[in-house]
């Protein structure tokens, strides 16, 4: 019984730490993709240039390297990272997204004039 506590609180310790370990400043590139109701897709190719110190994560993010909008309540939690972008003049985009074989990945809600759209975000680091 003893040895099942001491390894419980042995993994107790472990697992934030490596939690912290997750790092996704730097740049990363790739897609946001929307499917019509009709079921056709458009993808636009999107970029993230971020920086991550302990669980606020800072940056940009837009569709070129000359059109980045700043990155607001940015956080890191684990490998779960959110954020959120106001493109001036259009919408408020809020990222929900997972590290997931150094990929980051999951959906963007796009809200603009009353209207909500979600996109699905698939981005590998720039390389």
């Amino acid at each position: 019984m003893k040895t099942l506590a001491a390894l419980a609180i042995l993994l107790a310790t472990i697992a934030p730490a490596q939690a912290q370990k997750t790092n996704v400043t730097g740049k990363w590139t790739g897609t946001l993709t929307r499917t019509a109701p009709d079921g056709q897709t458009q993808s636009i190719n999107f970029i993230f240039d971020l920086t991550q110190k302990g669980k606020v994560l800072t940056g940009t993010a837009g569709p070129t390297e000359e059109r980045q909008w700043p990155i607001e309540k940015g956080a890191v939690d684990g490998i779960k990272v959110t954020f959120q972008v106001q493109q001036p003049d259009g919408p408020l985009r809020k990222c929900a997204l997972t590290l997931v074989k150094d990929r980051l990945q999951g959906p963007m809600t796009l809200e603009f004039k009353g209207q909500t759209a979600e996109v699905k975000a698939d981005m590998g680091r720039a390389k």
